[in-house]
């Protein structure tokens, strides 16, 4: 492992955490504990915030979202060692890495609904990402890492949970009120300029909430920076391929509190992104190449929540959802005047309710979802005029059930048990037309479940863990992608293979949390085996495929484990001569992979990294900061396939200064230097795909040393 001249303080400050917690969590006190972080059972649960029983999760509430300066999902997740996302200069932000899991994987939601399957059988002309949210329409996001029974097929690697914003969080707990501001804010790394406009209001029982935003961007700059002056085309470009970006979003809420015990409400939101680009890295001297991509994501939601006391239940939400999301991207080349327009279109209704009953020591909690999803893709090829027509997959229709039951019961004072259960029954029908065979349907179900405990060692010590088992439905490229080039000395076709069977996992992890009036820390160890892992593989060649073919296969056994820690301290109450509002705390996630059935490494595991933060808030609450401290191991070639070794990398460090200052209470400036020493790096799972071995890899690199403020005026 190389080493850089940050690595020993960094080494140092994150032990000086553990070292400086050993005394401190020591000491029995009765002073006020501070919490370590927690999320909500669901998004959108009835429940009140409580920690999630044997998991290890973390939330990142709109406070943080706006400190941080954050403008995509990228900024959302930089200070989550172990979680992370994944960029390409023309797609965007696609994928979000948890415990070496990414794409459909980890589940994501939005109050509940889930997110539109990846769907990318491409790696060139098509390529949808999961990412359709604005990040000024978010209340909280919630992380819970490793397997979750309760969330149902993907929730393998993780979840990940977006809570759109509330009226109630802008106006007063009680009467009527009206909250109304305005943001503007500026970010140099893809000279972004976005302005978000926030009104609420509540009149008697009706709250309401509006939430615009706009967003205009260049493309993210890599380390070299500005790409509009240089015209270098094909794999050698070392710029990033130049873009002109924007995008819309609405956010809608209309809630009425009926009674004491009935509240119902109306949501909708509507997200629209756009980017422009000319692909000079795809193009040559005599073919210019360049692009043309949309993604819409449309939302309506009902919701009725009941707290009417009953023999079925104390609390009860249910909530009527309809969303479409559809990616269209289009690519022009000018040598054979052909324009290459794909899309990918992904349309569901879903009914969900979850119940909760207490009975004596158990709190039960239970519900189902329900979803119909219509699936389409259809690719035009365009030349000289001339329109031809495909699809990659069939026309789909997607039926999708769960049930669930979850007991969390309090044994005794000492320990809670939270065992669960869950069935789940999915089917694929597909139909075929003039386009492309239907090739079957794919049905099939599955009974997950899981045990997680808490066990209180001592007033300062918690045990804690969980084990269990899970799954993944199979989507719809993997089942029914096919392809076929017939080109002379270069042919080969891609199969569907609609018999795949679901990813399945059985999973445990088990650490130890501590907590009192001086901080928390908390450190867990899991490990994860995987069966019917759905990869591609080939098939040989033929006479008629000289270049072979493939298909998605299930692999027999896939294994990831590794370590985590977290914690923080306050250092005010640790180290009276500082004074109050100072903090200290950091991160680290260690994490390997192997696939056993190939003997290989897996490559979407991310390398060791870390993350330690000092921050200060004055007394007055009126100004404050933050220095993080970002660092990340080397991708070495012992951890990486064989065909991919020429794609390690080294080790990186870098420095974000983030700062708040409040002159008036209507009055919020944010501003942050990100990259403050410059350094040149790479995000190993934005380029672990590229098999062009001629590939510029510095095109890969990260932006350097960048800034961003935002302000936002309330009234």
């Amino acid at each position: 492992m190389k080493k850089a001249s940050l690595n020993v303080p960094l080494t140092f400050i994150a032990a000086s955490i553990l070292m400086a917690a050993a005394p401190v969590f020591a000491e029995e006190t009765t002073e006020e504990e501070h919490q370590l972080d927690t999320v909500t059972i669901e998004a959108n649960a009835v429940v009140t915030d409580i920690q999630k029983i044997g998991s290890v999760s973390s939330r990142i509430n709109n406070e943080d979202i706006e400190k941080n300066l954050t403008k995509n999902l990228d900024d959302l997740l930089r200070y989550e060692p172990g979680v992370e996302a994944s960029q390409d200069s023309r797609f965007g932000i696609s994928s979000i890495n948890i415990r070496g899991l990414d794409g459909d994987r980890v589940r994501i939601t939005v109050d509940g609904v889930t997110q539109a399957d990846a769907y990318g059988p491409t790696s060139t002309y098509l390529r949808t990402g999961r990412n359709a949210v604005d990040m000024d329409s978010l209340e909280s996001v919630d992380i819970i890492k490793g397997g979750d029974v309760i969330e149902g097929s993907g929730a393998l690697g993780g979840v990940v949970k977006y809570k759109t914003k509330e009226p109630s969080s802008f106006l007063e707990p009680t009467g009527n009120d009206t909250y109304v501001s305005l943001k503007a804010g500026y970010k140099s790394a893809s000279d972004e300029y976005s302005e978000t406009i926030t009104a609420a209001n509540r009149t008697d029982k009706v709250e309401s909430l509006l939430v615009l935003t706009n967003r205009d961007s260049h493309e993210t700059e890599n380390h070299s920076g500005d790409a509009g002056s240089d015209t270098t085309v094909g794999a050698t470009r070392g710029s990033v391929d130049p873009s002109d970006n924007g995008s819309n979003n609405v956010l809608a809420k209309v809630q009425v509190q009926v009674n004491d015990t009935n509240k119902i409400g109306l949501v909708g939101e509507y997200f629209h992104s756009t980017s422009e680009s000319v692909l000079f890295s795809e193009s040559s001297s005599t073919d210019e190449h360049s692009s043309d991509d949309e993604s819409v994501r449309r939302r309506i939601g009902f919701f009725h929540e009941n707290t009417q006391a009953n023999a079925l239940y104390d609390r009860l939400k249910w909530q009527l959802d309809y969303q479409d999301t559809k990616t269209t991207n289009k690519t022009y080349r000018s040598a054979t005047n052909r324009i290459v327009d794909r899309f990918y279109d992904e349309e569901a209704t879903s009914l969900k309710a979850d119940l909760v009953k207490q009975v004596n020591a158990h709190q039960i909690r239970y519900g189902f979802n329900y979803d119909e999803k219509s699936l389409e893709n259809l690719n035009k090829n365009t030349v000289a005029g001339v329109t031809s027509a495909s699809r990659f997959s069939p026309v789909a229709d997607a039926n999708i059930l769960g049930l669930y039951v979850e007991d969390n019961w309090a044994v005794s004072d000492d320990l809670t048990l939270v065992p669960a259960i869950r069935y789940d029954n999915y089917k694929y029908t597909t139909k075929g037309d003039e386009y492309i065979e239907s090739w079957g349907n794919n049905q099939n179900e599955a009974i997950t479940a899981q045990l997680g405990f808490d066990f209180d060692l001592s007033a300062n010590y918690t045990l804690f863990g969980k084990f269990g088992t899970g799954f993944r439905a199979p989507n719809l490229d993997e089942l029914y992608y096919y392809f076929e080039n017939s080109g002379t000395g270069y042919a080969y076709r891609i199969k569907p293979n609609p018999d795949l069977d679901p990813e399945t996992s059985k999973f445990i992890e088990t650490g130890i949390r501590t907590q009192n009036a001086y901080g928390s820390a908390e450190l867990v160890a899991f490990y994860n085996d995987y069966k019917n892992f759905i990869e591609q593989v080939s098939l040989g060649a033929s006479a008629t495929y000289n270049s072979g073919e493939f298909t998605n296969e299930n692999l027999n056994h896939v294994v990831i484990k590794g370590v985590e820690f977290k914690g923080n301290i306050d250092l005010s109450k640790s180290i009276h001569a500082l004074g109050d509002g100072w903090v200290l705390n950091g991160a680290v996630a260690y994490t390997e992979g192997d696939n056993l059935e190939d003997d290989e490494p897996l490559d979407s595991i991310s390398p060791l990294s870390a993350v330690v933060g000092l921050g200060y808030d004055a007394p007055s609450m009126q100004w404050g900061g933050k220095l993080n401290f970002i660092w990340a191991a080397g991708k070495d070639e012992k951890d990486i396939t064989s065909s991919n070794h020429w794609l390690s990398t080294s080790d990186y460090n870098l420095v974000d200064l983030t700062a708040y200052y409040k002159p008036t209470d209507n009055l919020t400036i944010n501003a942050g230097l990100f990259n403050l020493t410059d350094e040149k790096y790479s995000n190993w799972n934005d380029i672990r795909n590229i098999t062009n071995t001629s590939t510029n890899l510095n095109r890969y690199t990260r932006t350097g040393r960048n800034y961003g403020v935002d302000v936002t005026l309330a009234f």
